[in-house]
């Protein structure tokens, strides 16, 4: 195995800075998300009740808790990402770089939970 010329270990850097950047707008897109499941629920709640005619506003603050929910796990995102990034350019520096699934797989299992916590809150909602 041949050393790397200046041109490899760049890319490799700059690799890692992309990877970085994208996991920084998925958590802010994340986040985004939270944040519009929150205004809305308390928008429904501060609506008149003779707007809404027929049709009742959820008394639940699940939505809220959603909301606040994806904006820990888009913070968390952030978060992660970074030490991730660190961890990776440390590892690039002494030339022994592993993947690793770990954080992968924890932020796919919290974003699963949450997906399945809305779809379960809007089965429930609509059927009552």
């Amino acid at each position: 195995m041949s050393p790397k010329n200046d041109q490899e270990v760049m890319n490799e850097y700059l690799s890692n800075e992309r990877t970085l950047l994208a996991w920084l707008r998925t958590g802010i897109g994340i986040m985004v998300f939270g944040f519009v499941a929150v205004k809305f629920s308390l928008f429904l709640k501060q609506i008149p009740a003779k707007y809404l005619a027929e049709t009742v506003a959820p008394k639940s603050n699940f939505t809220i808790y959603l909301g606040i929910g994806l904006l820990i796990a888009g913070a968390l995102t952030i978060l992660l990402s970074y030490l991730r990034y660190i961890h990776t350019i440390k590892l690039l520096k002494k030339g022994k770089y592993q993947y690793s699934t770990a954080m992968l797989t924890f932020i796919t299992m919290m974003l699963f939970v949450l997906s399945i916590s809305l779809i379960a809150y809007l089965i429930i909602a609509a059927s009552t």
